[in-house]
């Protein structure tokens, strides 16, 4: 890429095509700003970005910009778990009152810790009448969530916990370590591993973050009393994604800040056996048992087919990871995913801060993976 080129990083010539991808994106205006990264090989091949981080600032993205990437956070919250059971601190087949002995309430005695990595704890929503902001605390979160019963019966039916499953898992690692996801994240995972990806923003962190940008009307409400509509409880209607209640939150389901290349790199660890560039965050074994298939359905709130390993979504039409279906990772709200495809050796991610409408979400995110099998 030459000087005057409105894309900044790195891109190896075989490439080219995802570079050209990403700058057809920002200057047909379907991205303000956006960043790509591709690890082939456990070697980062490209590490992109490119358009306005905040168009009303005048500030273009760089190189350290952070953006939230929405649930692509409960890939980071999962391989957090899974460096606990290797380190057998955590057992799949306990059950989660093991480790947080309220949450046995309500009839949930019986409910696994691995029911909480695939989705299939029945904990959608809480019962308690969450009021907008509820979602931000921690402590009102796990004690709503220990309280209530499970919303269908548990260990079946895998059903997307999207507000729920960071907190769940979360505060198992918490009762294990005494430590928050933000701070184990910190020094158990992005630190050794030197990824930019953060939750409970310090001021730094949140001087470099690209607001979430909507365009068009907000989305229809959804019914009142409707499973979706209580698995959205505790959020404000049109909730405000570039507050600091929100980037100060430890929603480990949504509310993580990062870089492209810190997801793809993480993912590229997991996938490549729990270790790249001679740091190991997990055992081979521990890393395979990760990533193994679980359970899948066409999910009942949602209505996406989800099929999931043991924290990580893998591919299906739905959730856009290439041809392979053992490919892993997590898609966000916003555009934002990471995989790994086993087969090609491939990381991918892809961050944005446009709020998309589907259809042109899959423009967007479809080309430039695309392009990067193209390449292969």
């Amino acid at each position: 890429m030459n000087s005057n080129d409105i894309l900044g990083g790195h891109c190896d010539t075989k490439f080219s095509r995802v570079a050209d991808v990403l700058r057809e994106n920002i200057a047909a205006e379907r991205e303000a700003g956006a960043a790509v990264a591709v690890y082939a090989g456990g070697k980062p091949v490209v590490d992109i970005w490119g358009g306005m981080a905040d168009p009303e600032a005048g500030a273009a993205w760089a190189e350290d910009t952070i953006v939230c990437a929405f649930s692509v956070s409960k890939a980071f919250v999962s391989t957090m778990g899974h460096i606990l059971i290797d380190r057998d601190d955590l057992d799949l087949d306990a059950t989660v009152a093991t480790y947080w002995p309220e949450f046995a309430q309500s009839g949930k005695d019986g409910i696994l810790v691995r029911h909480l990595f695939d989705h299939r704890a029945a904990l959608t929503y809480v019962d308690a009448d969450l009021q907008p902001g509820d979602v931000y605390d921690w402590y009102t979160m796990t004690a709503a969530l220990a309280a209530s019963a499970p919303n269908w019966p548990p260990g079946e039916t895998p059903v997307y916990m999207n507000l729920t499953f960071g907190y769940l898992l979360g505060e198992v690692i918490r009762r294990i370590t005494g430590k928050r996801i933000g701070q184990f994240l910190r020094e158990d995972l992005g630190g050794p591993l030197g990824l930019e990806y953060h939750f409970a923003l310090t001021a730094e962190e949140d001087a470099r973050c690209a607001p979430v940008i909507r365009r068009g009307p907000p989305p229809p409400a959804m019914e009142s009393g409707s499973p979706a509509a209580l698995s959205m409880r505790g959020l404000g209607a049109n909730e405000d994604f570039n507050s600091s209640a929100w980037r100060g939150a430890e929603i480990g389901s949504g509310s993580g800040h990062g870089t492209a290349r810190s997801i793809a790199r993480l993912l590229c660890a997991v996938g490549r056996g729990g270790a790249l560039d001679g740091v190991r965050i997990m055992s081979e074994a521990a890393a395979s048992r990760a990533v193994t298939y679980s359970c899948e359905s066409v999910d009942p709130v949602f209505g996406i087919h989800n099929r999931f390993a043991l924290g990580y979504q893998m591919g299906t039409p739905d959730v856009p990871m290439g041809p392979n279906p053992n490919a892993f990772g997590h898609m966000g709200a916003s555009g934002g995913i990471g995989w790994y495809d086993p087969g090609t050796g491939v990381a991918f991610a892809y961050v944005n801060n446009l709020w998309h409408d589907q259809g042109d979400l899959e423009i967007c995110r479809g080309r430039l993976i695309d392009a990067v099998f193209a390449a292969l």
